[in-house]
């Protein structure tokens, strides 16, 4: 890509694969990534210098975590980093990241020990088909609570890229291929991702999002409650009226991130933490690791028959979402009770070691499966102080309602009510102690019903079972959701693992993809001597990770 190119030193070569490497900088001024036409010119963070370990970073889109890189070079927080790789997905990844949507965040802040979620999710647009945009939101919350670095400078990066323009990258032009129909259908859509010559654009195209630029230029100089009680929110209410879209600046208005406290059990001497509902698939994520380690033994079961014992759990875990899920992402029981040791033991009291049992005998079976939003986007980022965020990011499907707000190149997202398109399946994790700053695993992943067991399947390789990080994230993956009663399996597979399941009377259907994992992974503390974290991006995908560490 273009925007590799000039870097100074040992920072020239970069890996071609979206797997784990190490990037050695030894660096001076690191622009950001996609400058252009825009008047603004590169964004120099900092310094650029690196001593030690300085920090890691791993998202959906390279170029994301290229602007994450440049922000913890120059001596920016995690948040920061975070903050300033998401405007860049927004731009880079509209399709899943856009503005008009909206996310969930973990933040573990090494200052007061605390893990805290940061929930913006798009909500629905009273009797319309749209949801409110968020993220912006959600952002600027982040950055007056736990930044350091002034937000024009976090955004400058993504506004540049706008302006001036960048080649469609491989994440994208996937995605853009994918949705092929629908950005077609849309006028706007269509004038943004289709080349004159009516074919969609593919990868190293030429993408150039003016009007999406001119607004984040007002959100760089203005701040990000513009977009809501400003003039960016009068001129997308405006547009939106004269399109017959019902979003108005009251709807605007009433965006507001929540703080709140995340799903969370000890594991080991540390503890995993969640999001909460309504970003549901924490908690799926949460009974599913807590069944693993606490009520049956993961590390004690053989490895002829863990395969056996992690869809049994996985399958009584979806029967019991079955139970607590409300329409609106929501739960009508409390996590801690979902939680507590009785209740899966409860859950877990049929499960035999030799034989499947059938979906239908549980109490109660799993409800009958309906569509749910696979599309999402992900963000890991930590920094030397042990900072850390892990982020999903949504449009409650790929390209959101398919509609643009007209004039300002924001895509909303769609309604989560409507059936199919939700955000519920988000639900970032990360692994800390709770009793000083210490961070050890972060991860985020997509997929929708696969992306609680995509976390906990690389999880349980890299912590319990020792595989390093890329491997584990590369290693095929199994999945089973409860309805229907089917285990699902990657593409390659190792037949043994197929035959287990098989002579346990599991049936057996093989998969697309089944998640997309970003991770990063520290096997010591942050403060021990001569420590470090590694990164990796799941192959399955087209992102990048990083590790900045000097040689």
């Amino acid at each position: 890509m273009s925007c590799f190119d000039g870097f100074a030193g040992r920072a020239k070569s970069f890996v071609s694969r979206p797997q784990l490497f190490l990037l050695i900088l030894a660096l001076s001024g690191m622009p950001g990534c996609g400058g252009g036409n825009s008047g603004i010119g590169p964004i120099t963070i900092g310094s650029g210098k690196v001593e030690g370990f300085a920090g890691a970073a791993a998202a959906d889109e390279p170029r994301a975590t290229i602007v994450a890189r440049d922000v913890l070079s120059g001596g920016g927080s995690a948040v920061d980093a975070a903050i300033a790789a998401y405007f860049a997905l927004a731009v880079t990844l509209p399709s899943n990241a856009g503005i008009g949507g909206g996310g969930a965040c973990l933040v573990h802040d090494a200052k007061t020990f605390k893990v805290e979620a940061v929930m913006f999710l798009p909500q629905a647009v009273p009797g319309g088909q749209f949801g409110i945009p968020a993220s912006v939101r959600g952002m600027a919350y982040m950055q007056a609570r736990y930044g350091r670095v002034p937000w024009a400078t976090l955004v400058a990066p993504a506004e540049n890229m706008a302006l001036g323009g960048i080649t469609v990258s491989r994440a994208l032009a996937r995605e853009i291929q994918t949705a092929g129909d629908k950005l077609r259908s849309d006028p706007e859509l269509a004038r943004i991702f289709v080349a004159p010559d009516g074919h969609l654009l593919r990868e190293g195209g030429a993408l150039t999002q003016l009007e999406l630029g001119s607004v984040l230029d007002q959100i760089r100089s203005r701040g990000g409650g513009d977009l809501y009680m400003g003039g960016v929110a009068n001129r997308v209410a405006e547009a939106a009226e004269g399109a017959g879209i019902p979003l108005t600046r009251e709807m605007l208005r009433s965006a507001v991130p929540q703080v709140v406290q995340p799903v969370s059990f000890d594991y080991g001497s540390r503890a995993l933490f969640f999001t909460p509902p309504p970003a549901s698939g924490g908690l799926v994520g949460a009974q599913l690791m807590k069944i693993l380690h606490d009520t049956e033994d993961w590390n004690g079961t053989s490895a002829d028959v863990r395969p056996h014992l992690f869809v049994e759990s996985s399958m009584r875990v979806f029967a019991d979402r079955g139970r607590w899920l409300q329409p609106n992402g929501g739960t009508s029981i409390e996590p801690s009770q979902l939680l507590d040791d009785s209740h899966l033991k409860e859950l877990m009291a049929s499960y035999s070691p030799d034989h499947a049992t059938p979906a239908s005998a549980l109490q109660p079976p799993p409800p009958p499966a309906h569509p749910e939003n696979p599309w999402a986007a992900s963000l890991v980022v930590i920094d030397a102080e042990s900072n850390a965020v892990a982020c999903n990011f949504t449009l409650n499907d790929l390209f959101g309602s398919g509609r643009v707000v007209p004039g300002t190149g924001i895509i909303l997202a769609a309604s989560p009510n409507v059936a199919g398109e939700n955000a519920y399946n988000t639900g970032p994790m990360i692994w800390a102690s709770r009793n000083n700053k210490s961070i050890y695993y972060l991860a985020a992943a997509s997929g929708g019903v696969t992306a609680p067991t995509a976390l906990a399947q690389v999880f349980l390789r890299v912590v319990a079972d020792k595989q390093p990080l890329d491997s584990a994230i590369a290693a095929k993956r199994i999945h089973h959701n409860g309805e229907p009663d089917v285990v699902f399996y990657e593409e390659g597979i190792a037949q043994p693992l197929l035959q287990s399941l098989e002579s346990r009377g599991h049936k057996l259907q093989k998969a697309g993809i089944l998640g997309r994992v970003q991770a990063i992974y520290c096997p010591r503390a942050l403060d021990e001597s001569n420590s470090t974290c590694l990164a990796a991006a799941d192959p399955r995908g087209n992102g990048l990770s990083v590790v900045l560490q000097a040689q």
